[in-house]
């Protein structure tokens, strides 16, 4: 891992002015031409006056300072925090922030030539941010709130099932986008703040009320064809879902919340707050999701004290055809990659996907609905992590202790909390086909 992403810091930092793609020869990029629009797309919805990034990268004069350190962030591909590996895998994801090669170079050579402004009146018109309290998906369609809960200051990790609020629809809704917020209540200002730092994760389950009353097991009580359910982690990035498949809310249903809290330091009331889009009424998708799987769950997971790349597998086996629609990565502190490879029933092999991980901005990766793996029923998925709990890791607070599975903060997992579609034998033969009829797909297995 360090060795790889040394490799791109070196390719990034050596390229001169002359030699960056569409660059004329002689000539450096400037920030209003070149490096303005790659900070629009890619970095300034957090680095703006009004995000949640330290700095504000808006202006010339505000990213001026920090051209250096930009060179270096986008060149170990640090930033934007979108960490899955360009090399390996599919490549086509919805919402994919991630610079070019082309475009890490570009930044590079601005900064190694002095970081100069260029003409202004090259620069594109500037964006218009939404406050804290804004939505990325859009205005919602509908909002539901968790219950309140307080947080010690001091405190173990909480963790525990809160409120089966009703959901307010009155027939059937398809979910086009959810995004999930994190409330701090701050009754003292008459309000609230817009934070992140108290929900280690929220699960989230919609589903008739008497299911949830029926069973102690709040993790199938809800499922159903199409049901809602998602699991929320710190930092998380929306979920646009593909227009292909149906995830509904239904009338006449209820919210189920199981949350995990861990204290900050000081005495706070938070909730989440859950933000929907809706496809218009009338709408009718090809397919209904399944949810989530829980994937390669290892609960023997073992950790050594003060050891970096501890590597662990894990298996699943595809129980019917379908197609994958997400790569969900979840670790704890000492977590950094995971990959997953397709095993075919032929003994064949393909590796999907490798991300880095970061438990501070934990990502979900919506494939491109041209690109989302087609597996056949027993396609085995070999999920593979790797764990760094040594002192050179900054996110583990005592590498000096083993760590294995647990839900606190301080131990670990090893899952990946992919999204899944499952069809019929007739209609993945059709997906197959019709995938086969475009251009080559970057994976279609047949039978």
């Amino acid at each position: 891992m360090q060795t790889r992403a040394l490799g791109l810091v070196v390719v990034a930092l050596m390229v001169p002015a002359a030699a960056v793609a569409g660059q004329p020869a002689g000539t450096a990029p400037t920030f209003s031409k070149d490096i303005a629009p790659i900070l629009q797309r890619s970095c300034q919805n957090c680095h703006n006056p009004n995000g949640g990034a330290p700095m504000s990268l808006v202006t010339y004069e505000e990213a001026r300072p920090w051209a250096r350190s930009i060179k270096l962030k986008v060149a170990k591909r640090e930033m934007p925090p979108y960490f899955v590996e360009p090399n390996v895998g599919i490549q086509k994801f919805k919402d994919d922030p991630r610079l070019s090669q082309a475009e890490i170079e570009k930044v590079a050579a601005w900064a190694d030539g002095g970081a100069p402004r260029g003409n202004p009146a090259d620069a594109p018109p500037p964006r218009t941010f939404a406050v804290a309290s804004d939505w990325t998906i859009g205005k919602p369609d509908l909002i539901m709130s968790s219950p309140t809960m307080t947080v010690n200051a001091v405190a173990p990790d909480w963790h525990g099932e809160i409120g089966l609020t009703p959901i307010p629809v009155g027939e059937t809704r398809y979910i086009k986008a959810v995004e999930v917020k994190e409330i701090w209540v701050d009754e003292k200002v008459g309000g609230f703040r817009y934070k992140g730092a108290l929900v280690h994760h929220a699960a989230l389950h919609a589903g008739p009320k008497e299911n949830f009353e029926a069973t102690a097991n709040v993790s199938t009580a809800g499922v159903g064809a199409g049901r809602f359910r998602l699991t929320y982690e710190l930092g998380q990035n929306a979920t646009v879902y593909p227009d292909m498949v149906a995830v509904k809310l239904e009338s006449d249903s209820v919210m189920y919340y199981s949350m995990h809290l861990h204290a900050n330091g000081v005495e706070t009331r938070v909730r989440v707050d859950v933000g929907f889009v809706f496809h218009p009424i009338g709408y009718q998708p090809k397919y209904p999701q399944s949810g989530f799987e829980v994937m390669g769950q290892s609960e023997d997971l073992d950790l050594p004290g003060g050891q970096d790349n501890i590597r662990v597998d894990g298996f699943w086996r595809m129980p019917k055809d379908g197609i994958l629609t997400t790569f969900e990565p979840h670790m704890h502190m000492s977590g950094y990659r995971m990959c997953v490879e397709a095993v075919f029933s032929d003994n064949t092999r393909q590796m999907l996907n490798c991300s880095g991980y970061n438990h501070n901005w934990v990502r979900v990766y919506t494939y491109q609905e041209d690109a989302a793996p087609l597996l056949p029923k027993g396609t085995v998925l070999h999920i593979i992590g790797y764990y760094n709990n040594s002192p050179s890791n900054p996110r583990v607070i005592d590498p000096r202790n083993w760590k294995g599975w647990g839900n606190r903060t301080i131990d670990d997992m090893f899952i990946n909390l992919a999204k899944v579609t499952y069809l019929t034998e007739e209609q993945f033969k059709t997906e197959v086909a019709a995938r086969a009829a475009k251009t080559q797909p970057q994976v279609s297995a047949s039978r």
